[in-house]
């Protein structure tokens, strides 16, 4: 295959498209070996594991064209971006390509995959429902590439997709990509096993091709103490714990002492009582369900300990609540809540204020980063969602951030997941710069490509290698990046915090000494003799695919286009919004607000559609043919009328003078107006309430009405 290639700054090929694809000598080598063998390919984030994959199908598409070709990915979004990937690369016309999720009615599929398409986008799921109701049929493809591929354990999709693939085709070859094969030498194996790997090709950060390509990622430890009220309840979910596992030691259940007991432990007890109880007698059963409570209620112990150490308060007290309102379905809740250690610890979490520090550390570091860094995009990850929750509304109370979650499509517990559609706006609302900040769990470690990130925090760290390579590698794609991760001392965090570095050092070196482990396969049948498409065939293709390209490159000059206007319609609605606060009550017809905005000559057509977005929001209303006022200075206000002025701006909070004869604290969750206003000597009146905490007067404001000064 060496002929395919060219020693420009660009790779040549004749079916990827001229000043594309960079040329890279690494994803060379890769490629040809890909080309030939079933190959694990092992390679840092954003170091273009979709181009090698695009080389090698355009390798095999170019010399064997009856084959087809199977690209699959976990998710919807992430095989959508392959797909774009792959057009921009390669040479495909419009009927080439097909693109299936779950979305697609199955009646349908058994049509598509029997169509003239020659590179098909699947997720791993669709494939194997596809092959089990016999809807598919793998004969004729001559590559099959499996995105994520460490996931290829056990009962996954992949396992079987790759058993029926070896069995069907012609000539089997199989392309692996992951970033984080795993640190458990069975593990990686496994996964070979299971994909019928021959050979591996593994890159790290050290190696001298690879250097020049990977941006510098800073890796930061912050780290802080349990406040004394956290301490007190951890005591007391310890000794409900302690007391569980000193029981299971006595039984012969538990070998370690309580301290050195992990999660991991108690869900294997658990797996062998349930084990034990298919196989006992009547008369046996009664110590094995009392066993069970036991191990169960240990677990739901470590949980809650994990939760206030890790998380904090709001998200102890979300699963309090879950208890409490299932006690009555599950006995190990109902004992567990009659206790009086959690009586008490419930007493606790009722009445306690206290956030967990790490709250305010990651607020303190958002803050520094936004205010000198206006168009950053930054990802913070966290391993629940009521914690996601919690942090995004304490995130949008800072200034110049605009937070959204980000979770997975399933509901649970009464929390709507998001669809994919959702997911894809949601990325892209961060890639725009609509949002600044997503707070993800896990759903967002994977795949996806978000160049645009710039720093990465972990609220807390997490045991997985695999997981931690994952959430690491969102940033420093494009440009440097920096990952913090905030730890508590003294806690599950810590030893959390060390397993993960343990394990990726563990993982480097499995990965770089697995060749010798590999098994050879044995293909049935002979290899194809190739058959490259002729010149006057690539004419035809080419002129057909420039079309799709063509189609595509539109599509995202459009979408730059649309958000350039959306960003313009932005900065004029925030400008009328000020201007109109200025005026208050009388208001300013559409002349007036022409005069008054401090923008370069913005086109009638632009105002209009500025206008027409805060009345939508109902931030402001029209009086009169082309004449608006701030809605909040016409409607009855929501409390009483104060003047107030800034005297003071702390983190998190100011010192307010209302009236001109009081002083007051206002925190910035209790501000409900233009985060711009709230800057020293600021005057303007709005509607709110007084109330005192501890002595201290205090003031909640509803909505602003007008600008004073």
């Amino acid at each position: 295959m060496l002929e395919t290639y060219g020693q420009t700054n660009y790779i040549e090929h004749p079916l990827i498209w001229p000043n594309t694809v960079e040329y890279r000598l690494y994803q060379k080598n890769i490629a040809i070996v890909a080309s030939e063998k079933n190959t694990l390919v092992i390679l840092p984030t954003a170091l273009g594991k979709t181009v090698i994959a695009a080389i090698v199908t355009a390798n095999l598409l170019y010399n064997y064209r009856d084959f087809k070709v199977m690209v699959m990915a976990p998710t919807r979004p992430l095989i959508m971006q392959h797909r774009t990937s792959f057009i921009k690369m390669l040479k495909l016309r419009d009927k080439d390509t097909v693109l299936l999720t779950g979305k697609t009615p199955p009646h349908s599929r058994r049509a598509i995959w029997e169509g003239g398409a020659k590179v098909f986008f699947s997720t791993t799921q669709v494939v194997r429902n596809d092959l089990l109701k016999r809807r598919l049929s793998l004969e004729n493809y001559g590559l099959l590439f499996f995105d994520e591929c460490h996931r290829a354990v056990k009962e996954y999709a992949y396992t079987y997709v790759a058993k029926s693939y070896m069995s069907q085709a012609q000539y089997p070859l199989i392309l692996g990509m992951t970033a984080s094969p795993g640190s458990n030498l069975s593990r990686v194996l496994e996964v070979c096993r299971n994909l019928y790997i021959e050979r591996v090709e593994h890159r790290s950060e050290e190696d001298l091709d690879v250097k020049p390509y990977i941006q510098s990622v800073s890796i930061e430890w912050m780290r802080t103490d349990l406040p004394a009220e956290y301490v007190k309840m951890k005591s007391l979910i310890r000794t409900m714990l302690d007391k569980r596992l000193i029981w299971l030691r006595s039984v012969g259940l538990l070998q370690s002492k309580p301290a050195y007991t992990t999660r991991r432990k108690l869900i294997e007890i658990g797996d062998e009582l349930r084990s034990m109880l298919e196989t006992s007698t009547d008369q046996e059963k009664g110590k094995i369900f009392w066993a069970i409570i036991n191990q169960s209620s240990s677990l739901t112990l470590f949980h809650m300990l994990e939760l206030l150490e890790t998380q904090g308060l709001w998200s102890l007290k979300a699963f309090l609540n879950k208890v409490d309102l299932e006690k009555n379905g599950k006995k190990s809740y109902a004992i567990l809540v009659n206790e009086t250690e959690y009586k008490s610890l419930r007493g606790w979490t009722d009445t306690s204020k206290t956030h967990h520090p790490k709250l305010g550390l990651l607020k303190q570091i958002v803050s520094d980063h936004m205010e000198n860094n206006v168009s950053s995009r930054m990802l913070v990850f966290t391993q629940y969602r009521d914690t996601a929750s919690h942090l995004v509304a304490e995130l949008n109370t800072i200034r110049n951030v605009r937070a959204e979650r980000f979770v997975g499509q399933a509901s649970k517990n009464r929390d709507r997941g998001l669809t994919q559609e959702e997911q894809a706006e949601r990325i892209k609302r961060l890639e725009d710069g609509l949002t600044n900040i997503l707070v993800a769990t896990s759903i967002a470690e994977e795949g996806l490509d978000i160049p645009a990130v710039d720093q990465v925090i972990f609220y807390e760290p997490i045991p997985s290698e695999i997981r931690y390579i994952q959430r690491r590698g969102r940033t420093g794609r494009k440009a440097p990046g920096k990952v913090t991760i905030l730890a508590t001392n003294n806690s599950l965090d810590m030893t959390y915090l060390y397993a993960s570095t343990k394990r990726t050092a563990k993982m480097k070196k499995i990965a770089k000494n697995l060749k010798s482990r590999l098994q050879p396969i044995i293909r049935v049948h002979e290899k194809p003799n190739s058959k490259p498409l002729t010149g006057t065939e690539l004419k035809t293709l080419e002129k057909e695919a420039k079309h799709v390209k063509d189609e595509l490159e539109n599509m995202q000059s459009e979408s730059a286009n649309l958000k350039e206007f959306n960003k313009t319609i932005d900065r004029i609605s925030q400008s009328i919004y000020m201007k109109l606060l200025e005026r208050g009550p009388k208001g300013a017809s559409l002349g007036q607000i022409i005069l008054d905005i401090d923008y370069d000559e913005p086109s009638t057509a632009i105002l209009k559609a500025a206008i027409n977005k805060l009345i939508k929001s109902e931030l402001v209303t029209e009086i009169g043919v082309e004449k608006f006022v701030i809605s909040s200075a016409l409607k009855a206000s929501r409390g009483k009328i104060y003047k107030i002025t800034v005297e003071k701006i702390y983190q998190g909070q100011a010192v307010v003078r209302i009236n001109d004869k009081w002083r007051a604290r206002l925190l910035s969750q209790e501000y409900n107006g233009p985060r711009n206003l709230i800057k020293k000597n600021s005057t303007f009146a709005a509607a709110g309430e007084l109330y005192k905490t501890n002595g201290a007067l205090c003031l909640r404001i509803n909505e602003v009405i007008q600008i004073i000064s």
